[in-house]
C-alpha cells in the first residue's frame, strides 16, 4: 500500500481536525475529516457536518451528496466530481456517517408510508441533532402528519430519556 501525504491546501482547510482521506474534485478537493466532509473549493456548503449528511452514493466520477439543514426540511443533494480512486474515502464517508447516528425509529402517518426519526451525534457536542425524513409521497405540510409525527418524535424522545 502506497502512503500519500496530505495535501497542504487541505490541511489547511481542515480547521486542525485530523484528515481522514481524500479524493480529487476537479483542481480541489473532496475530503472526510473527524468532523466532517469537506466540499471542494467554490462549492457552497464549504463543508457538512457528519450529522447533516443522509447519505453519499457514488455513480461512476461522482460524489452525490444528500444533507438536510434542519429536521423535516428538504433534503438537498450536492453532486462532487471525482477523479482516480475514491474507494478509501468512499468507506470512510460512510463510516462516519453511520458513527454519527445514534437512533432510527420509522413511524408511519399515511398507510405504510411515514417518517424516518433520526437522532445523530453533533462532532464536539453533548447533545443529539434530531432529524425528520419524510417518504416519498408523504405531505410533510399536511397538519395531522406533523402531529403524529411530532408526537413519535416526542415519543421516542422521551423513551431515550433526551
Amino acid at each position: 500500500m502506497k502512503l500519500r501525504r496530505v495535501p497542504a491546501e487541505l490541511k489547511s482547510r481542515a480547521a486542525g481536525n485530523r484528515i481522514l482521506a481524500w479524493a480529487p474534485s476537479g483542481s480541489s478537493w473532496l475530503a472526510a475529516t473527524e468532523a466532517a466532509l469537506l466540499l471542494p473549493d467554490g462549492t457552497e456548503p464549504a463543508e457538512l457536518s457528519w450529522d447533516l449528511i443522509l447519505r453519499v452514493t457514488w455513480p461512476s466520477d461522482l460524489a452525490e451528496v444528500t444533507y438536510q439543514e434542519r429536521a423535516g426540511g428538504v433534503p438537498r443533494t450536492i453532486k462532487v466530481p471525482i477523479q482516480g480512486e475514491f474507494e478509501v474515502l468512499a468507506a470512510v464517508v460512510r463510516e462516519q456517517v453511520m458513527a454519527s447516528i445514534v437512533v432510527q425509529h420509522h413511524v408511519t402517518v399515511d398507510g405504510d408510508r411515514g417518517a424516518r426519526l433520526v437522532a445523530r451525534r453533533v462532532p464536539g457536542e453533548t447533545a443529539f441533532r434530531w432529524s425528520v425524513v419524510f417518504d416519498s409521497g408523504v405531505d410533510s405540510s399536511d397538519p395531522v402528519v406533523r402531529e403524529r409525527v411530532d408526537a413519535a418524535l416526542s415519543t421516542l424522545r422521551t423513551s431515550l430519556g433526551v
